[in-house]
């Protein structure tokens, strides 16, 4: 049975999320012109992540550096590099992708900068940025001034309610090992090309498609966007070994039914329909995954109870 194993699925999302996450632009001209200043930061220190979705609550610390287009994350004894098309970890299993191209992603025009005030953290003179979405908050950012660093950020869903927080612990606008593992890093790259994305749709739910890839395992890799928030989608024939998910809830969303997981970065599904598998990863507020979820295929009538029943009886 194929397996499109989390390792394998998290190493390909995070090649698009934070490429992309890199040149986005999102709303008004304000926060265009902050996130352009965000890109180019550099930057070292620790960051904390925190998420909540569905009771469960998921947090973790990670120490990360951005020079230009470059970031690293270090954290669980590997480190992850993002830049120059180019994705790859260090660690035990060090492995490592390079995109063929990506695209330019049109910013949605769907959210407002609502406000840009002054305010002191870390010892440091920021402006936070409040983001709304039809007279609602739906994010918080906070800016450096000195450097243009994005030192932290809030999610709210639709109900006003606080989804995602990170924020940086420490701060050094000097990042040293960034440097240092490029100049020592040897690693070999599967060239990840550009496919055809089938029968997905080019709009999701105010999500654009921007690239597709041929992914992992014979997979279909598809890349969404709004410009502030995104997600990747991957499509398997067949149905996939349960892996991570074996052991995942589910939520309804209009009658069907999908195992979800919970990072403190973002969020995983996984379901089955019309033969096909697909996972799920974005950073999109739960509001917005439940609209995505209504105009992506449904998953098959009576699959989670099948796959119980495999389990159970064989």
């Amino acid at each position: 049975m194929k397996r499109l194993t989390i390792r394998s699925a998290l190493l390909f999302s995070l090649s698009g999320l934070l490429l992309a996450g890199m040149t986005t632009a999102a709303g008004a001209i304000e926060l265009e012109d902050y996130l352009a200043d965000a890109e180019g930061a550099s930057y070292a220190g620790r960051q904390a992540t925190w998420c909540r979705y569905g009771g469960q609550t998921q947090f973790n610390v990670v120490s990360i550096e951005h020079a230009g287009s470059l970031l690293m994350v270090e954290g669980g004894g590997s480190s992850q590099m993002v830049g120059g098309g180019k994705y790859s970890v260090v660690g035990e299993a060090s492995s490592g992708l390079a995109l063929s191209g990506w695209s330019t992603i049109t910013p949605a025009d769907r959210y407002v900068t609502a406000s840009a005030n002054s305010e002191t953290r870390l010892g440091r003179e920021i402006v936070v940025v409040t983001v709304e979405e039809d007279a609602a908050l739906r994010a918080r950012i906070w800016f450096d001034n000195e450097t243009g660093a994005a030192l932290g950020s809030e999610v709210y869903d639709g109900n006003g309610e606080l989804f995602r927080l990170s924020w940086m612990l420490d701060f050094d606008p000097n990042p040293r090992k960034i440097f240092t593992m490029m100049r020592e890093q040897d690693s070999t790259y599967d060239v990840v090309v550009a496919a055809d994305a089938g029968d997905l749709p080019d709009v999701v739910a105010g999500y654009l498609r921007v690239d597709s890839y041929a992914g992992p395992d014979d997979s279909l890799h598809a890349f969404y966007t709004d410009g502030l928030f995104s997600f990747s989608i991957f499509l398997v024939d067949g149905d996939l070994a349960a892996g991570p998910f074996g052991d995942a809830e589910t939520m309804r969303v209009d009658g069907s039914d999908y195992r979800w997981l919970l990072t403190p970065t973002d969020m995983w599904l996984q379901w089955v329909g019309g033969g096909t598998t697909y996972v799920l990863v974005g950073d999109l507020p739960p509001d917005h995954l439940e609209d995505v979820l209504r105009e992506l295929p449904r998953p098959s009538p009576g699959n989670i109870f099948a796959r119980i029943w495999r389990g159970l009886f064989g």
